[in-house]
């Protein structure tokens, strides 16, 4: 193991202790306040938080699959697009996000697919939903919040869309330009690379579906433990996950973002929200997301055996399906 390795994963491992500190200092610090707290389970607002949490997070296969199809002549079927997304993401609780996209690279290296064309796919999507994650954040701090004047806030409100504007129409220069840097970890060579302007539009649409079905989750799931937090704070459950989601998944030196998420949760939560609730909020969404991501998972690895959708498992089962053959041309 060489040194930069050992300090990514000292480094991460020292993230998660920090976040695990944190936490356990601020519930130290307010015991008095939690204690007040009357906890209760209500199973079936729990059971709204879930199906609503797994929604969301089908989104994700749902537009990697869209940006990969652009690229292949044989497209992907939603089990195949299903099964490689899911399997690939659990490997971001590695630390260091390129794990993911190595096993994506793996698992599609039978698709006639370049890693340059992965990494792009993976980037684009990322810059997407930076986009939209932003959208809400701002809406809810300009509009909500009145941090400043109306007039200042149209203004800034309408220079972000203009931005966002620039990217759908000049993507290919932009993510080519962008993507030199992280060329220099695959070592590959990067072509041009040309998407098709609709599939921008068409991510950004699905991932404001994603923080519509967040925030749903996480209102039923504060609900479900007996945190009365009003339907009229919704947009600000949005914002408050938009921005803990892009931190944990710009942390590169964090596992999944764990730790950098649920501290920017509680910051944010805290302020329109009890202590009690920013507090145990965060940690039970992280276990309600993970609890949903390895069931996905599950579902994907079943699918990808079941169906030979990983690379070793459809060339044994193509061997099968030859032999069966050459088996039955003998009998005929």
């Amino acid at each position: 193991m060489n040194f930069r390795k050992v300090l990514r994963y000292t480094f991460a491992l020292t993230v998660v202790i920090a976040a695990v500190c944190f936490f356990y200092l601020q519930f130290k610090k307010n015991a008095e306040a939690i204690s007040a707290f009357h906890f209760s389970v209500d199973l079936y607002y729990l059971f709204i938080s879930i199906i609503s949490g797994s929604f969301a997070l089908l989104i994700g296969p749902i537009v990697w699959r869209i940006f990969v199809n652009n690229y292949l002549q044989k497209k992907l079927s939603f089990s195949e697009g299903f099964t490689f997304y899911c399997t690939s993401t659990m490997f971001k609780y590695v630390p260091g996000k390129i794990w993911t996209y190595a096993a994506q690279i793996a698992l599609m290296s039978s698709k006639g697919i370049s890693i340059a064309v992965l990494i792009y796919i993976n980037l684009a999507s990322f810059i997407c939903l930076a986009f939209v994650s932003a959208a809400y954040a701002l809406y809810y701090y300009l509009f909500c919040l009145k941090i400043v004047t109306w007039e200042i806030s149209v203004l800034i409100f309408i220079l972000f869309i203009f931005l966002d504007f620039v990217f759908i129409i000049w993507n290919n220069s932009i993510i080519n330009y962008l993507i030199i840097p992280i060329n220099r970890v695959f070592k590959v060579k990067i072509e041009p690379i040309k998407t098709k302007i609709i599939i921008f539009i068409y991510a950004q649409i699905f991932y404001f579906l994603v923080y519509i079905f967040l925030g749903i989750a996480m209102y039923f799931l504060a609900k479900g433990m007996n945190m009365e937090i009003p339907f009229a704070n919704i947009f600000a459950i949005m914002a408050t996950i938009s921005v803990a989601l892009i931190l944990g998944l710009t942390a590169f030196f964090s596992m999944g973002g764990l730790g950098v998420r649920e501290g920017a949760m509680f910051f944010m939560l805290k302020q329109f929200s009890s202590i009690g609730a920013a507090l145990i909020l965060p940690v039970a969404a992280r276990l309600l997301i993970t609890v949903v991501e390895l069931f996905m998972v599950g579902i994907a690895i079943i699918i990808g055996v079941k169906y030979g959708h990983f690379p070793k498992l459809a060339k044994n089962r193509q061997k099968e399906i030859v032999g069966e053959k050459a088996k039955a041309d003998i009998f005929v």
